[in-house]
């Protein structure tokens, strides 16, 4: 397939056909495959890359970072900057479009931002997550799944847990991948997928996988069979409900540390954490992967949990915060491989997207 990304903005993976997905999954593999036996490609010397993070990141800086560096970019990673305090955004993007070749950002908000920053920008712009979409991670997650499971038509990945946002981006990639996609999770509209996304996910299936199933329920026997499961943590929730507790707590910086919009609701969201009882008990598939995008708070060996569990209200909270979160200590340690597996796939995955916007 030719590159039909030369130029273009990569905003989510919902605008993208099968085909151009899977030219990028491709490209990833052949990057990947260059990286690991040696070979040299730094084919975008005299080329730069700006980057604005408005949320905290790991994996995608780093990834952005040193896909840069190996692909011949120049990378600025900006910090302390004028952006939006002192100087208009409109006004910096006109000013990044004038100096660099591709803009990176990460915004703390609606991909409805994203979109009007890539209106103004002259050059391309590559979304490192927003509350619509990751999808430089859900590239990541494919590559995983086609490294491990080979063809990934008609199997099955099913989102365990808090399925109110971060299930919608699974379900645009299962679309896009020929997958059945199930949502697993509580029965209760707070933590489920709002009709928008809904539908959403229901015309991408309509459009490119018509004959795949999506299945939103409250059911864990419905995971029998699962060829992959994945999740995220608890703080997010269904857009369209309000929740006078949870807006009580600030804005979404005070939220994210925040003991109250973690575990508020644990009572209602433990029997969906990922363990080995319930890959056992319920999925029943000793080859099924496990996947997580990370961070996972799968044990309390890190200060915001230190936080929490000093404030612990009762032994439930106390124990999910020991044992994990979302996803249980010795699930997430058994299932390690595929995890960090999905974590080093960020670099190529990211390469490809800089690679295909650039004119590789």
């Amino acid at each position: 397939m030719l590159n039909n990304f030369v130029g273009k903005d990569i905003i989510n993976i919902g605008d993208m056909t099968p085909d151009q997905f899977q030219y990028l999954l491709d490209l990833s593999k052949m990057l990947k495959a260059e990286k690991m036996t040696g070979v040299d490609h730094a084919r975008f010397h005299n080329k730069n890359v700006v980057a604005h993070f408005e949320w905290e990141s790991t994996r995608t800086r780093c990834a952005f970072e040193t896909s840069c560096h190996d692909l011949g970019l120049g990378f600025t990673y900006l910090s302390n900057s004028h952006f939006g305090n002192k100087e208009t955004v409109k006004d910096s993007i006109r000013v990044f479009s004038e100096m660099y070749d591709a803009i990176v950002l990460r915004a703390q908000r609606e991909e409805a931002y994203v979109r009007e920053v890539a209106d103004i920008a002259t050059i391309p712009v590559i979304n490192a997550c927003c509350e619509g979409d990751h999808p430089t991670q859900m590239l990541a997650d494919a590559l995983t799944m086609q490294e491990l499971l080979g063809n990934l038509k008609g199997r099955k990945l099913a989102f365990v847990g808090n399925c109110a946002t971060t299930a919608m981006w699974y379900g645009r990639l299962c679309a896009l991948l020929g997958m059945d996609f199930y949502a697993v999770g509580p029965d209760d509209e707070r933590y489920q997928l709002c009709d928008s996304f809904k539908e959403n996910i229901e015309d991408l299936f309509n459009k490119w996988a018509p004959n795949n199933e999506i299945v939103l329920t409250s059911d864990k026997e419905k995971l029998k069979g699962m060829d992959v499961v994945t999740t995220e943590c608890w703080i997010y929730q269904n857009p369209d409900v309000h929740d006078e507790d949870l807006a009580a707590t600030g804005d979404w910086t005070s939220l994210e540390y925040s003991y109250d919009a973690w575990l508020r609701h644990s009572d209602i969201m433990e029997p969906y954490r990922v363990t080995s009882d319930l890959m056992e008990d319920y999925v029943k598939n000793p080859d099924c992967l496990v996947m997580h995008m990370l961070p996972a708070y799968h044990n309390a060996d890190m200060k915001l949990m230190q936080k929490f569990l000093a404030e612990a209200k009762n032994e439930r909270d106390r124990r999910i915060l020991t044992e994990g979160i979302c996803i249980s200590d010795e699930c997430f340690e058994k299932h390690a491989s595929e995890i960090f597996r999905e974590a080093g796939n960020r670099q190529p995955t990211i390469k490809a997207c800089l690679a295909a916007v650039l004119g590789i």
